[in-house]
């Protein structure tokens, strides 16, 4: 009863926080010329951030205006932070680099451009869905990429620079499973045997999570190719399909929420739920949604977690990590030097190890990781998920509190 309880409180909450956000929008373009800007625009434009960013810039200019400012803050969502300090402060000595490893990095800068106390200068964080459904179209954080620097993955749609792209997988224990990966397709994990095996974070208490099974959804149509692989028939004859499942993304998450998925607090839990070394090998170990940067416990001797790459229909998905400036930044051009400096491979290299992929065209990728083009993946889309989030995570507890 008290998980019940649990979750038709969360249920309620999350409606109503979803019904207060602001709508979701594209990038706007600059202003016409006889139009009268926000106060918002008025100082993108002031700074060059945004739809104002120029086609060069001034960097003598911009650091030596950096120099003035003094510091600047970052709000970042990684301990590894701290690592960037050293070759920070030996290019810039006279600019403190401040802020660091911070908890909610999205609710933190929206209350303070609400509150009209800007602190943080620059966004260091994923959370996408909130930056593109709320922090974008309420014009609390402009993007800004450097002229000189080329990212595939930034569009007129998506504008906003990608500090990294992180990898989460289904993992198997490979000391119970040391012949490979058992399974082949994503539709084994809702079939009985694996009832209560397979492992994830907890998508009512983690948005995150949420914007990751949205993906599932949004890529219906091979989650469909994939149930005609595994059962040889169209996924509308599957006993579970009805009129809450319009298609096989949702047919999937009914499927999976019906089978008891083992739903854990955090990344480590999931890992610890099916990876542990020295289980019992009679007992079906389970899988887990997992970041594929745990691979590097296992070859540390630490962990049994091992990546099933072959997987139908993607091994995995491809995650984002954002900067972007704040609105009335104190420091816009320490800001900017900040951006331009996590955008180069000094800047990249506290996360350039297994599990990730830099964002610039022609950074190297750490040693033993699989080109990106060698894994079925899906990328995030944020925007997507932030449109969606509270459709589906509705959706996904009616079906947890279903037998």
């Amino acid at each position: 009863m008290k998980t019940v309880v649990r979750y038709l409180t969360t249920f309620i909450l999350i409606s109503l926080l979803a019904a207060c956000g602001a709508p979701a929008t594209q990038a706007p373009d600059a202003a016409d010329p006889g139009m009268e800007l926000t106060a918002a625009e008025q100082w993108a434009k002031e700074q060059g951030v945004g739809p104002y960013t120029p086609e060069t810039e001034d960097w003598a200019g911009i650091e030596a205006a950096a120099k003035e400012e003094g510091s600047v803050v970052v709000y970042a969502n990684s301990s590894r932070f701290e690592k960037l300090l050293e070759d920070w402060n030996a290019l810039y000595p006279d600019i403190a680099l401040e802020g660091g490893d911070t908890d909610d990095v999205a609710v933190k800068m929206a209350a303070e451009q609400e509150a009209g106390n800007v602190v943080g200068d620059v966004w260091f964080n994923s959370d996408g869905h909130l930056l593109y459904g709320e922090a974008m179209p309420n014009q609390w954080i402009w993007w800004y990429t450097p002229p000189d620097v080329v990212m595939e993955d930034v569009t007129p749609e998506r504008p906003f620079a990608l500090a990294r792209r992180s990898v989460d997988v289904i993992g198997y224990n490979s000391e119970v499973h040391p012949d490979g990966c058992p399974v082949s397709n994503w539709w084994q994990f809702t079939e009985p045997e694996l009832k209560g095996k397979f492992y994830m974070e907890d998508p009512i208490s983690d948005s995150s999570t949420t914007a990751k099974i949205a993906l599932i959804v949004q890529h219906a149509d091979q989650m469909a190719e994939a149930y005609q692989k595994f059962y040889g028939k169209d996924w509308k004859e599957d006993e579970a399909y009805g009129d809450d499942t319009p298609d096989a993304g949702y047919l999937y998450l009914k499927k999976l929420a019906h089978n008891q998925p083992g739903l854990q607090p955090g990344g480590d839990e999931v890992d610890a739920a099916f990876a542990t070394l020295g289980m019992d090998p009679s007992v079906e170990p389970g899988y887990g949604w997992t970041g594929l940067s745990s691979y590097e416990s296992t070859q540390e001797g630490e962990l049994a977690m091992s990546p099933c790459y072959e997987l139908e229909p993607v091994a995995g998905i491809l995650k984002a990590t954002y900067l972007g400036i704040a609105n009335n930044s104190p420091h816009p051009n320490a800001a900017k030097l900040f951006i331009r400096f996590a955008l180069t491979e000094e800047g990249f290299a506290p996360w350039n190890e297994f599990g990730a992929y830099p964002s610039v065209v022609g950074h190297a990728i750490a040693e033993g990781m699989p080109p990106r083009d060698e894994i079925k993946l899906w990328p995030s889309d944020d925007l997507f998920a932030y449109q969606n989030l509270s459709k589906i995570r509705d959706f996904w507890a009616v079906n947890l509190l279903t037998p």
